[in-house]
């Protein structure tokens, strides 16, 4: 026995699921043939380690499909399939746990099966004795205590296995107080597999030994096989020698052989001991029961051929055979034997070996036959589950791709289509820049050409005590009127035309984004303010420098011909020079004086200095211009005589007697107005480049940050459009992960099919290396 276990004890680690099986399978074909049990055991034990790796499989499946979201490639039907398998191999696991090698006893009362028993196990477990002994079915079966106990078999109290004595025996007159036990109720013993008077081999190697009463008490067989022998893998019928077989004994075999397909029958004719008082015809009557056994066994049961049945009945005496392993334990002083025990002895142990054969193989059958079956065809189920999802997941794959490849491409062009609307924007800004600055120059000037009508507009009464109010007012109106003029021609012309530029950007971009996108560009639209030109002229800053001179100044007057000397010279309007800068300093008046030389201006003084030198240059050239007038009026003199002098000289006189005639309060009126637009259409004519610009930094401004709020949409929905092919980037890589996933899977089943095919050739067939 110590080769037994020590064998049990290097078997792998059950949750080494990677090599467990294998490593059972091989090691399974070094079984001993003088070890039969432990056949079971390791097959127990092999198949266990192919369900756990199943288990683990299912369980791992069932987590993949858990992380598929809902109707994406996997079906409910299939989750269904999946949990159901799971739930099989759980029932299934649970029963393999209490799956074992199970003999039943039966005989005629009193013919010895508890003893028979107890030989088997090296100790008296059962009660034994003359008479009618036991009173119900009593199983027994190894228990991991170290003390053993008693159990009924629908109440799972324990009982004290002193109680055996008295609840599973007939002739006990002590349970009168104890449950009442039927000869078809079950009373479960549980004996230590390692006891302290030894080992028990059968209990250790998950053999179930079951008693029952004698088939004599009682002809109601059916009840007693239904409920304790259909899972039975041997039948012991324990007979008597000293009798022959009786017709109940083989009416019980009879109907066990119509439930069950040809059962496991051992004949042991017990009590052979008492062929020891027999000298004569001892043989002819051991011919006699082993003719009548023959016969029962192969042609009224039909459950062994002519070459089976010679190992299926033996003579024994299971007393001799008890009393004698009880001596050599010690727990006993002298045995009773019999002549011819030795060779009883023998034949006892011939039985065992043979019964241990049979019952393994068996076991190992009925057990396992269907377990392995069930296997096959759970993992055939998730096979084909895991093709299916597998090729759902393939299809999904596919189109995941293509709506990425599509989604690449719209991306990838609407990049592109936006860069060339980016070149066409820039090329279209240019050329409405051009359109701006064309329009607006031409409309500027316009507007300087118009300044007569403009200031003929101007009704208001001219006051000459109030000139600097009539010149501000002047100026006011003058730019309402110049302002509202330049916005209305840039609406009609300007504004249209960035409008539907505008317009035109916008259904650009809509075409170049995709549908469910536009709504985006719909939003950011729908709200804009629409562009308008923001003009000003600002006349009253323009004419801030303007001088007017309302005194009367004669045409070809020194005074009024300097004046416009230095205009010309200083590049500005007439209007803009001071009337006094030909007034000697000292013919000022003293505060004048005093202003000037309090100036705190640094810069008026320079152009105060400028202009008198100015003024001193223009004289000293009149002066010289003068003279050379007298030598040319002598020469003019002589040539043409003093009347033609007279007659220019008359003329000028008469030119300005007329200019001096007119000078009156409307012609003063009507001269500010006149210097007033020259000294505005020159400033105008000065800015006009800067109000040009202005314009231009307007038109573009607008264009700008239309085009700006159109890229930032544009922006945000590339960035979306980005996001998206990521996450569809990662749906592919789940996918395929799922896949890979499901793919090793697979081959974990193939392997486990590999495992089960490997464990009936050493198991389940015939001509396996474990078959006896």
């Amino acid at each position: 026995m110590s080769g037994t276990t020590s064998l049990v004890h290097n078997l792998p680690a059950s949750g080494d699921s990677t090599s467990r099986g294998l490593y059972s399978l091989k090691n399974s074909r070094r079984v001993n043939d003088n070890e039969p049990l432990l056949r079971f055991r390791e097959a127990k034990k092999v198949l266990g380690d192919v369900y756990g790796e199943l288990k683990d499989n299912v369980a791992e499946l069932e987590g993949v499909y858990k992380e598929i979201k809902e109707n994406d490639f996997v079906s409910t039907e299939q989750r269904e399939e999946i949990e159901a398998i799971r739930d099989s191999i759980k029932t299934i696991m649970d029963t393999f746990q209490r799956d074992n090698m199970k003999v039943v006893f039966f005989g005629r009362t009193s013919n010895g099966k508890s003893t028979t028993i107890n030989a088997m196990l090296h100790e008296k477990v059962l009660p034994q004795g003359m008479g009618h002994t036991t009173c119900c079915f009593l199983q027994v079966e190894g228990s991991e205590d170290e003390v053993g106990h008693l159990q009924l078999d629908d109440n799972p109290q324990k009982i004290d296995m002193k109680m055996l004595g008295k609840i599973g025996h007939a002739l006990s007159d002590e349970n009168s107080e104890l449950p009442a036990m039927g000869q078809d109720s079950l009373l479960r013993v549980f004996h230590p597999k390692q006891s302290q008077n030894g080992d028990c081999r059968l209990l250790q190697n998950d053999v179930v030994i079951l008693d029952s009463p004698g088939v004599d008490l009682s002809p109601e067989f059916d009840s007693w096989i239904d409920k304790h022998c259909l899972d039975a893998d041997v039948f012991v019928l324990v007979s008597n020698a000293e009798s022959t077989l009786t017709q109940a004994e083989k009416n019980f075999f009879l109907r066990v052989a119509k439930k069950l397909s040809k059962p496991n029958v051992f004949i042991l004719n017990n009590r052979w001991d008492a062929s020891a008082a027999e000298t004569e015809n001892i043989e002819e009557v051991k011919k006699q029961h082993l003719t009548r056994f023959r016969q029962f066994l192969v042609d009224e049961l039909e459950v062994c051929s002519e070459r089976e049945v010679n190992d299926r009945i033996f003579f024994v005496s299971s007393r001799e055979v008890l009393e004698s392993r009880l001596k050599a334990r010690g727990l006993v002083e002298k045995a009773y034997q019999a002549e011819g025990h030795g060779t009883r002895a023998l034949e006892f142990q011939n039985f065992e070996r043979h019964f241990e054969q049979c019952i393994s193989k068996s076991a190992i059958h009925t057990k396992f036959e269907a377990h392995n079956r069930r296997a096959h065809e759970m993992i055939g189920k998730m096979r084909l589950n895991l093709n299916s999802v597998l090729t759902s997941a393939a299809e999904q794959r596919s189109k995941l791709q293509n709506e990425l490849n599509e989604s690449t491409r719209t991306f990838n062009e609407c990049r592109v289509n936006f860069t060339q609307f980016e070149k066409a924007y820039r090329d279209q800004t240019e050329q409405l820049r051009a359109e701006v600055h064309l329009k607006v120059s031409a409309d500027f000037f316009e507007e300087i050409a118009r300044l007569d009508a403009i200031i003929d507009r101007f009704d208001q009464p001219f006051d000459g005590s109030a000139i600097a109010k009539y010149k501000e007012d002047l100026a006011i109106f003058v730019d309402k009127c110049l302002s509202s003029d330049l916005e209305a021609r840039c609406t009609g012309g300007l504004m249209s035309r960035i409008w539907n530029l505008e317009n035109d950007m916008f259904q650009y971009v809509t075409k170049i984004l995709a549908e469910p996108y536009q709504n985006k560009l719909e939003e950011v639209w729908r709200y804009r303010a629409p562009f308008k030109f923001s003009i000003c002229v600002d006349v009253p800053a323009l004419v801030n420098d303007f001088h007017e001179d309302l005194e009367f100044r004669f045409t070809f007057g020194l005074h009024a011909m300097i004046r416009r000397i230095i205009a010309y010279r200083s590049g500005q309007p007439v209007t803009a020079i001071n009337t006094n800068l030909l007034t000697p300093l000292s013919l000022k008046p003293k505060n004048e004086m005093n202003i000037v030389r309090d100036a705190e201006s640094s810069a008026a003084a320079e152009e105060q200095a400028m202009m008198t030198q100015m003024v001193l240059t223009s004289a000293a050239f009149l002066a010289n211009g003068s003279l050379g007038v007298l030598v040319v009026g002598g020469i003019v003199y002589k040539a043409v005589g003093w009347r033609v002098i007279a007659v220019g000289g008359a003329a000028y006189a008469g030119l300005y007697a007329w200019e001096r005639m007119r000078w009156n309060s409307s012609a003063k009126e009507q001269h500010l107005k006149e210097q007033f637009r020259s000294h505005l259409a020159a400033r105008m004519q000065q800015v006009s480049t800067a109000h040009t610009h202005h314009c231009e930094t307007q038109a573009m401004r607008e264009m700008d940050q239309v085009f700006d709020g159109l890229k930032s949409t544009v922006g945000g929905v590339h960035r979306e459009m980005k996001n998206d092919l990521d996450d569809q980037k990662k749906q592919i890589d789940a996918v395929d992960t799922t896949i890979r996933t499901l793919g090793t899977i697979k081959g974990k089943a193939v392997f486990l099919l590999r495992n089960l095919e490997q464990f009936a050739s050493s198991y389940l067939r015939s001509d396996s290396p474990s078959s006896p």
